[in-house]
């Protein structure tokens, strides 16, 4: 079964010559879920090739990349590129004050699924365009919370 798909349009697509990009893109009719590979596994890593394959025959290859950059995009194959591929080539952005930490609470769920895959905590940070030291600050606060819920639960 071939499921049609379109890029989301953006105002960063905008910029690109032709605003609808994404109605020319070749993953629009492959199946979505080989996009988004799981884990870290063999299949996994095989599935983000047969998803960058695709990628590389597409003819707007080069937008969905600079979508994906521009939006920070974290998960998936955009661009022929997987999101850890993609991570060195985002500009980091400057934090205002207490943005860091903000940064940081807003993404708990993705901090602590890239530390339980053992991303280090210097491309994390990268990644949310903080200080490594705001990074080791929300991971102890998340901890401190997790504990204090724990404590009432068993209360």
């Amino acid at each position: 079964m071939t499921t049609e798909i379109s890029l989301p349009i953006t105002a960063a697509a905008t910029t690109t010559r032709d605003p609808r990009w994404g109605e020319q893109a070749e993953c629009r009719y492959a199946d979505p879920e080989l996009f988004f590979p799981v884990g870290i596994s063999r299949a996994a890593r095989e599935q983000a090739t047969q998803a960058k394959t695709v990628c590389m025959s597409c003819p707007v290859r080069r937008e969905c990349l600079d979508w994906a950059l521009e939006n920070r995009e974290q998960f998936g194959v955009l661009g022929g590129m997987t999101e850890e591929e993609r991570w060195p080539l985002i500009r980091v952005v400057p934090q205002g004050p207490g943005g860091g930490m903000d940064r940081c609470v807003e993404a708990r769920d993705r901090i602590l699924l890239w530390r339980r895959k053992g991303i280090p905590l210097r491309q994390i940070a990268a990644r949310l365009g903080v200080d490594r030291a705001v990074v080791r600050k929300a991971l102890a606060r998340f901890d401190c919370e997790d504990a204090q819920q724990d404590a009432e639960v068993a209360a």
